[in-house]
C-alpha cells in the first residue's frame, strides 16, 4: 500500500510540473510584446530560448546526472513549455 501511494505522489508531482511548464509557455506569449519593445532584434529572443532549452537538454541527458526524479521533473517542465508555445501559436493564428 505504501508503494502505490508513493507512486501516486510521484505521478502527481510530475503532472504538476507539466502544468507549470504549460503555464510558463502561455505566459511567455503574454510578455512577448514587452520583450519585443525592450530588445533591438527579435532574433535575440529566439537565441535566448534556444540557449535555455539546449542548456536544459544538456542537464537532462548528461550521464553524470544522478537524480532521475529531478531529470523527470525538468523533462516535464520542458514538455509543458513547448506545448504552451504550441497552443499559444494557435491562439495567435486564429
Amino acid at each position: 500500500m505504501k508503494n502505490s501511494a508513493s507512486g501516486f505522489c510521484i505521478i502527481l508531482i510530475l503532472i504538476c510540473c507539466f502544468y507549470l511548464g504549460f503555464l510558463i509557455g502561455n505566459l511567455f506569449g503574454t510578455f512577448l510584446n514587452f520583450l519585443r519593445n525592450q530588445l533591438i532584434w527579435d532574433g535575440i529572443i529566439l537565441f535566448i530560448i534556444l540557449f535555455l532549452f539546449e542548456l536544459l537538454n544538456c542537464l537532462i541527458y548528461n550521464r553524470k546526472f544522478i537524480n532521475k526524479f529531478l531529470k523527470k521533473i525538468f523533462k516535464n517542465i520542458q514538455l509543458g513549455i513547448l506545448l504552451g508555445f504550441f497552443v499559444d501559436a494557435f491562439k495567435i493564428g486564429s
